[in-house]
């Protein structure tokens, strides 16, 4: 194969350096071009336009090209500009005489290389449509300036896999937040050649372990990936969604592609409808940032192990999209190297969409001349009459027709001969059934011409139908036409039904019948369309001749079955080798069986809802119950339950001796491959189910099969086929899903008419904590430890009030099992002295409250503590706590503690939240402080402060910024502001910021949070806000705080002013928010303002954090009361509390110190001391006195 060339572009400050390597040749000669000013502005405009274009789509058709059609003239004007003012003449020169493949390597991802437009008289094309170009990741910048050369790109060898046609695996929609992308890759499925293989995953479907095991067993050439693009790790690394919030990153993809015989391509689709959303919302991405995220995704996924990626640098309709996919996977499908594949679809497009970009959208990294199948018809070279007969190849005859004299075939070659036509005159590549049965009609004085007539409809009526159908192709008078795999096996069937009716020849009825007995096949399908049963027009055909059909018609009947029988277990002897219930062996899994051999976990409790299961399988109609409820809360284990009754023989007669089996709707879809394969296996496997008589199924996720095998033609789906089966009382279904996905049934009335819903509740903490002592046997003996009633109890406790999200007994279970598996892994930590401790004593872990009290902090993020002394210890000194970092407002933090406080003791009523609160006074006397410091001492950091600016609040419609827009609203598909913080972080303290500056109808929101402890956000989401603070700070009334007290520093109010204060406070808050408002808030506490001893206060607290700085560099600071007295007058202001403090000590000492530090002025371990001479601070650095060592984590104090 031959060697590409590599052109390397390198960005500096001052120029554009080039190097052309051409394959096989002498190092190559180096170019540079010289930055200007006007160069880069010129530059900055072009890529600016493009930008916009790309983005919108819009731009009118301005100029044509001789060669390739009208085109785009921001393209041209871009194209021009990077081949005339960028590249040095000998380059250009140069490039205009390569004939090979060319690679890119270059540090500028913003630009657009492969737009290169050569305007030269004898050119005037772009590289991109001339030549196969790729992109490569420029590893090693400073190497490439050398003039090194770079390693060429290794290609793998051709394998048997690569003979067997390109298999591709879809990764649809993992997040659930793209559904047009599931409506895209069916349509594009549906287009794709039929040699190509197509797996596909939806939704939950999505993930690493279900990735694992097809890319194990079906070993795909291209992974193709429709979800939300790119995705940043912890790391900041790119990477790509998957289902339930995971992400496959680099290493994640590199364990996935180990076990692939060859490197795949990647592609990653990106969709018209994401940049709309995204522009709803007002980011500001645009192309030129998007390129480089891109960039790094595709260099992270090559180094994990793929061959090439193809990237979709911006969004394009969904239409083009597909197209362009559709035009790639064909030609790489028929073995067509990468790069050559994008030229040529680059070509097409261009040409079909003179004023669209869509075909600069696609990018090619990697190697361009990889290869992923070879070509079984070596590409294509041998014309379509070496293959008009099939059967001279010895290796497509049937064992079935080996033997015995075979039909004269001239007949059926004469009807080829009208089929090959037929598919040059629609522009086709291939021969297929529908161009068979044009044919058929165009036998003049035919049986099928008669039957067709017979029926009511013109022969040319249904070939103009089927043409239109099928629609024009793109193939030219030279292209090769060669019969699809169908229709090899439609004449195959032609001659078996010739040879088991006794014919001589394979005639007419042969053909027509093998044709219209293709169930599943577009003519079948197209015929019905119009009305016509391809049943009877197969009668009326073979009894056109009631002399010679009448003997023939029972015999070929049962001898075609025999032979296609015959004929599938030649092709596949393990599908006919398991017995009658092949299919549900396959594809269920026997629920019974596993209850028999133990396999099952046991239903402990649900009495009443197994109860009800089994009084509903025993109805005579609408016998299909559905187990509704959310995820974790026991549905499937219900089920489970059910199947060891079965085998205990614990059920009514009616259910003794029946057989349960569990069906996904993944194992229906998956292996699938064409058309009606996926009908086909339903039918099949309905059919086991309703012929054994002693079958019941359970469809976990039913609402899966809504939509599930639908074509983009409108075709019926896997609910439409199950509808008669459940409506007639022959099969007996039980359903599981959750009462948000129990909307897509609720949608289709005649499915939800046929089942019989069942709640599912969550069981009540007792109820859980039953379930897990009947479990801990269990765990024990997986985890060969010992768990302890207080642990089992903590599960439970711990788990309802850090974990509201989840639902029991899952959750507790949850944490449960992974305190038992740390305490494993701890056990063994020091192998050898945990051995000798074995050995002495047999001793196993102990599950204990506090290892589960671990797991739920390690969780949540949150300082939890199992119930005892410690805990209350700790909410008993939190008024002690909060004093040390809020100065001045005893009064205030007193009043939040006990609201605290007695929420923890459980004394708050059910569902309220944790605390509600109004804080009131004037800016900078510590309320916003009180907040970080509560969330800091109840929640464990100040991370778990949720801050609202009230005044972004203003307008009425404002409102759905917090919980989201309303259904047919922009941006209807993103989480609202607070209720998507609240979700992740339920634990938290709400702030509500200047709450008097948001609108009135603002405050309606909050109603049912402050009384019912929930919030619903548009999508119907419940969000718990039980175990939230939340606070409100508010201005209105603080201006009278001021009206009663002198000048200067406060004194104390007391008594009767202080009453009377507070009652004119609640009289301004009284006009500001309604009353049903106020009345859901616990406290409406005063700040007043500060004193001087109080500001002293806090200029000492601030002081020590700076010590404490310091002190990690090795320094100690001593600041006395004059330092204290001037940075308190300095940075106090009646008007603005304490808030100017802490920007006057950074003025004065910190920028000082902070010199001196960098400097070198300063002694290792050296004292500073500061002092206010004259009104200035005086800062004096002194040598280290001799004293005792301090630890760097101790308190340090002011020096008074």
């Amino acid at each position: 194969m031959e060697q590409p060339a590599l052109l390397s572009i390198i960005r500096t400050e001052a120029s554009y350096r080039f190097r052309l390597d051409l394959p096989d040749g002498p190092i190559g000669q180096e170019y540079s071009t010289d930055i200007t000013p006007e160069l880069r502005e010129r530059l900055r405009r072009a890529l600016q336009t493009i930008n916009q274009t790309g983005q919108h789509s819009e731009v009118r058709r301005q100029s044509q090209t001789q060669k390739f059609g009208p085109t785009n003239e921001a393209l041209l004007t871009l194209g021009r500009f990077l081949f005339d003012s960028l590249l040095p003449a000998p380059l250009q020169e140069t490039l205009r005489r390569l004939d090979s493949t060319l690679l890119i390597s270059t540090n500028t991802p913003d630009i657009p290389w492969e737009l290169l437009y050569d305007n030269s008289t004898k050119s005037r094309r772009y590289i991109c449509q001339a030549l196969s170009v790729g992109r490569l990741l420029l590893q090693d910048r400073e190497q490439t300036q050398r003039g090194a050369s770079l390693d060429r790109v290794t290609r793998s060898k051709a394998n048997k896999r690569d003979t067997q046609g390109l298999s591709v695996l879809f990764l649809v929609n993992p997040t659930s937040e793209r559904p047009t992308a599931e409506e895209e890759v069916a349509s594009l499925c549906t287009s794709l050649p039929e040699s190509v293989t197509r797996i596909i995953l939806y939704r939950q479907q999505a993930n690493q372990l279900e990735m694992r095991v097809r890319i194990s067993s079906e070993a795909p050439h291209v992974l193709h990936y429709a979800g939300p693009l790119p995705v940043n790790t912890a790391d900041n690394e790119p990477a790509l969604a998957l289902a339930g919030n995971a992400q496959l990153d680099k290493g994640a993809l590199e364990q996935l592609l180990q076990g692939l015989p060859k490197h795949p391509l990647v592609f990653l689709s990106y969709h018209e409808e994401e940049r709309a959303n995204r522009n709803a919302t007002g980011a500001q991405h645009n192309i030129l940032d998007r390129d480089e995220q891109m960039e790094r995704l595709a260099g992270s996924i090559l180094a994990a192990g793929a061959g090439s990626v193809v990237v979709q640098r911006w969004p394009i309709p969904a239409s083009k999209a597909r197209e362009f996919m559709m035009l790639f996977y064909q030609d790489i499908a028929d073995g067509v190297t990468l790069g050559e594949a994008m030229r040529r679809a680059r070509i097409a497009m261009a040409q079909h969409y003179s004023d669209d970009t869509s075909w600069l959208s696609f990018v090619l990294y990697g190697d361009p001349t990889q290869r992923l199948v070879v070509s079984t018809l070596s590409n294509k070279e041998r014309q379509f009459e070496q293959h008009i007969d099939p059967f001279d190849d010895s290796q497509l005859m049937s064992p079935l027709l080996s033997s015995g004299n075979s039909p004269d075939r001239r007949f059926m070659k004469a009807v080829l001969e009208f089929a090959l036509n037929e598919a040059r005159r629609m522009h086709k590549d291939y021969l297929g059934t529908p161009h068979l049965f044009i044919a058929l009609t165009k036998l003049d004085g035919g049986c099928t011409q008669d039957a067709l007539r017979s029926l009511g409809f013109s022969p040319k009526q249904v070939r103009d139908v089927i043409r239109l159908a099928l629609g024009s192709g793109k193939a030219t008078s030279d292209t090769p036409i060669l019969p699809t795999r169908r229709c090899k096996e439609i004449l195959q069937t032609a001659e078996s039904n010739a040879i088991n009716a006794g014919s001589s020849s394979v005639d007419e009825r042969a053909i027509a019948q093998a044709v219209l007995s293709e169930g599943d096949g577009v003519t079948h399908e197209l015929l019905t369309k119009l009305g016509i049963n391809p049943t009877q027009l197969i009668e009326m055909i073979l009894t056109s001749n009631a002399h010679a059909l009448l003997e023939l018609v029972p015999s070929a009947t049962s001898n075609q079955e025999r032979a296609a029988d015959e004929l599938q277990g030649a092709i596949n002897p393990e599908a006919i080798a398991k017995g009658s219930n092949s299919a549900l062996e396959k594809l269920g899994r026997d629920l019974t069986k596993q209850a028999s051999n133990k396999q099952l976990p046991p239903l402990i409790g649900r009495e009443k809802e197994l109860r009800q299961l089994m009084q509903t399988l025993m109805l005579k109609d609408r016998n299909n119950p559905i187990l509704i409820g959310d995820s974790g809360v026991g549905k499937t284990t219900i089920v489970a339950g059910l199947a060891q009754r079965i085998v205990d023989g614990k059920v009514p007669p009616e259910l003794r001796g029946k057989r349960l089996i569990e069906l996904s709707a993944s194992s229906l879809v998956a292996g699938t491959k064409y058309r009606g394969e996926f009908e086909e296996r339903l039918l099949k496997v309905l059919e086991e189910a309703e012929t054994g008589g002693n079958i019941i199924l359970f469809i976990d996720e039913m609402h899966l099969l809504i939509g599930t095998g639908r074509a983009a033609d409108g075709s019926i789906d896997a609910a439409g086929i199950l509808k008669p089966a459940l409506a007639g009382g022959r099969l007996r279904c039980i359903g599981a899903t959750t009462p948000q996905e129990y909307r897509l049934i609720e949608k289709d009335a005649a499915m939800e008419r046929r089942l019989r819903p069942i709640l599912i509740e969550e069981p009540s903490p007792e109820d859980a904590l039953v379930i897990l002592q009947g479990m801990r046997d269990l765990y024990e003996e997986h985890h060969h430890a010992s768990i302890t009633d207080e642990a089992l109890q903590a599960a439970v406790h711990l788990s309802v009030q850090y974990l509201p999200n989840l639902r029991l007994p899952d959750k507790a279970c949850s944490v449960l099992d992974e305190a038992c598996s740390q305490a494993r892994v701890f056990s063994i930590e020091d192998e050898s002295q945990q051995q000798d401790d074995l050995d002495e004593i047999g001793a196993q872990p102990v599950i204990t409250a506090a290892m589960i009290a671990e797991i739920i902090s390690s969780r949540t993020g949150i300082p939890v503590r199992a119930p005892g002394r410690e805990e209350r210890d700790r909410l008993l000194s939190l008024e002690s706590r909060l004093k040390s970092r809020v100065i001045g407002q005893d009064e205030a933090v007193k009043r939040v503690a006990q609201a605290i406080q007695v929420s923890r003791a459980g004394l708050k009523p059910r569902n309220r939240p944790a605390g509600v609160f109004m804080f009131l006074g004037p800016t900078g006397v510590g309320k916003t402080e009180l907040a970080r410091a509560l969330a800091a001492e109840v929640f464990g950091s100040d991370e778990h402060l949720i801050r609202v600016d009230m005044s972004e609040y203003m307008e009425k419609h404002s409102v759905s910024r917090m919980i989201g827009a309303p259904p047919g609203y922009v941006g209807y598909d993103q989480e609202g502001q607070l209720t998507g913080k609240l979700r992740r972080r339920p634990h938290c303290v709400v702030l509500l910021d200047e709450l008097e500056k948001a609108h009135p109808e603002v405050f309606d929101l909050f109603l049912q949070v402050f009384d019912a402890g929930r919030l619903t956000d548009a999508q119907g989401h419940t969000v718990d806000a039980q175990h939230a603070i939340w606070i409100m700070t508010s201005n209105v009334g603080t201006d009278m705080l001021g009206r009663s007290m002198p000048s200067g520093f406060r004194a104390s109010i007391k008594g009767t002013a202080e009453e009377m204060q507070r009652d004119r406070l609640m009289d301004r808050l009284r006009e500001t928010f309604r009353p049903e408002f106020l009345n859901r808030i616990d406290d409406v506490v005063i700040f007043h303002p500060l004193n001087q001893e109080q500001t002293h206060s806090i200029t000492r607290l601030q002081i020590n954090e700076l010590a404490a700085r310091l002190l990690e560099q090795g320094l100690i600071l001593h600041a006395d009361d004059s330092a204290i007295d001037l940075l308190c007058k300095e940075g106090f202001s009646q008007t603005q509390g304490a808030r100017p403090l802490r920007r006057v000590i950074e003025r004065l000492l910190t920028v000082p110190l902070s010199l001196r530090i960098l400097l070198a002025n300063i002694p290792q371990n050296g004292e500073v001391h500061v002092s206010a001479i004259d009104g200035k601070l005086e800062i004096d650095i002194r040598e280290p006195s001799a004293r005792v060592e301090v630890p760097v984590d101790a308190h340090v104090e002011a020096q008074t």
